[in-house]
């Protein structure tokens, strides 16, 4: 009984605790559905806050994408705009620097030719030297055998005119002998006669045939021994013409040698022309100005020698410091001279000896051809063969071309074809008695001129 009085107070118990369970959970859920409904109305405004936000948000992000797009869509013209403008520059830039890369390659390929070219050129020039001193070293040579043969020439004409002189002579000679011979046969004719008419019997007639015959006998051996030197003389004269020959050709031989090698000489140091000097000169009346004169020369195959040695007289600047000496009628005249001043022109002569120039001339032998006369502005060298050169002011040939007293004429190589002006102006300047200029007419320059250049 105690033990059913006990279940039924547990069951109690439990009854009562789930009751009080179930009012509390009820209580509870009643308070939470109340919080529940007041935090879902919060929740509601605040979506509705958070939703009008949210709206109020994107109408002002549409509004500032409106913008930022307004912006982006100028900026991206712009930055179109300035790419295009740079991509253009940047374009123009490539463009010029591949241009001046490429000029940059073109000069330096051509600085390299160039380089390369002025190698060659002065290897050239180095061979040209070495050339030159073999060539005046054979030059000296052959200036040294040229005047061994122009003695030996001079020699032989001396016994050549000594041997005709003799046979002139011995010519004589000869008709004294032939007089002879004939007073021998009228003799001899006489003896015949005194034969014929048989006096042998007188002793006087006798003695006077033996001084005949005895006379007839001299006659003739002096006439055999005369025939015989006269042969002889004849054998002297003929060996003696044969050996002038023989130096006459030797040095014609010599001549066209040295005229070879003057012609192959200017071809390789100037090149086959035509050829161009300058003069430059200074006027005391106007000396801050520099005047010029423009020289051609003459064709190289006809004026070969004199050509090479008037042009490497203007290439060493022979004539610089020189001056225009005199003016006469027909010629205007220059040289490495200066008359104005002693020191200067003891530096020019002392030069032009030092180079084998003076005083014996420049010339190994003189040059004249009818195909280059003298005309009006031609140049010539003096009869010196230089180094003296003129200008002629007028026509000259007969006075400076070949006559009976000197059957070459003196050697002409070039023509004036600019200054004529010049000319004009040093022949204006105010002379002396003797023809020489009361002032100085300098030569201050003197050079080939490149033929692209002149």
């Amino acid at each position: 009984m105690t033990s059913a009085k006990n279940g039924t107070s547990v069951f109690v118990t439990i009854l009562l605790m789930a009751s009080s369970a179930l009012f509390s959970g009820y209580i509870t859920s009643t308070i939470l559905d109340q919080e529940y409904k007041i935090i879902f109305a919060e929740m509601q405004k605040d979506c509705h806050q958070t939703q009008n936000e949210y709206l109020t948000c994107r109408s002002h992000i549409s509004e500032e994408t409106n913008k930022w797009r307004i912006y982006a869509d100028l900026n991206i013209r712009a930055c179109q705009e300035s790419v295009e403008r740079y991509l253009g520059d940047a374009i123009s830039a490539y463009k010029s620097g591949s241009d001046g890369l490429s000029w940059a390659v073109n000069r330096t390929l051509e600085h390299e030719a160039l380089q390369n070219e002025l190698t060659q050129r002065e290897d050239m020039r180095t061979a040209l030297a070495n050339s030159n001193e073999i060539l005046n070293q054979e030059v000296e040579a052959l200036e040294e055998e040229r005047a061994k043969l122009s003695r030996q020439l001079y020699d032989f004409e001396i016994e050549l005119e000594d041997a005709q002189n003799d046979l002139e002579r011995r010519d004589l000679e000869r008709v004294e002998c032939d007089s002879n011979y004939r007073d021998l046969i009228n003799c001899e004719e006489t003896l015949k006669e005194a034969q014929h008419d048989k006096i042998d019997s007188e002793a006087p007639s006798s003695h006077m045939l033996k001084q005949l015959s005895g006379q007839v006998q001299a006659l003739q051996k002096e006439r055999e021994m005369k025939e015989a030197m006269l042969e002889e003389m004849g054998l002297t004269v003929n060996n003696a013409e044969e050996e002038v020959q023989f130096w006459k050709m030797k040095a014609e031989t010599l001549v066209e040698k040295i005229d070879f090698r003057s012609r192959r000489d200017v071809l390789k140091k100037y090149g086959p022309g035509p050829h161009y000097v300058r003069i430059t000169v200074s006027l005391s009346t106007s000396p801050d100005v520099s005047e010029s004169l423009l020289l051609k020369m003459a064709p190289l195959d006809i004026m070969s020698h004199t050509i090479q040695i008037f042009m490497n007289l203007i290439e060493e600047k022979m004539y610089v410091g020189g001056t225009f000496l005199l003016a006469r009628d027909h010629i205007l005249v220059a040289g490495p001279f200066d008359a104005f001043d002693p020191e200067n022109n003891q530096r020019l002569e002392e030069k032009m000896v030092e180079e084998g120039y003076f005083p014996d001339g420049t010339l190994l032998f003189h040059q004249y051809t009818p195909e280059y006369p003298h005309t009006r502005y031609t140049v010539g060298f003096s009869s010196t063969g230089g180094p003296l050169f003129y200008i002629n002011i007028k026509d000259n040939v007969e006075a400076h071309g070949p006559n009976e007293g000197d059957v070459e004429g003196d050697p002409v190589f070039a023509a004036v074809v600019e200054g004529f002006d010049v000319i004009q102006k040093i022949l204006a300047l105010p002379q002396n008695e003797d023809e020489s200029f009361e002032t100085r007419v300098q030569i201050v320059d003197t050079y080939v001129v490149e033929i692209d250049s002149k």
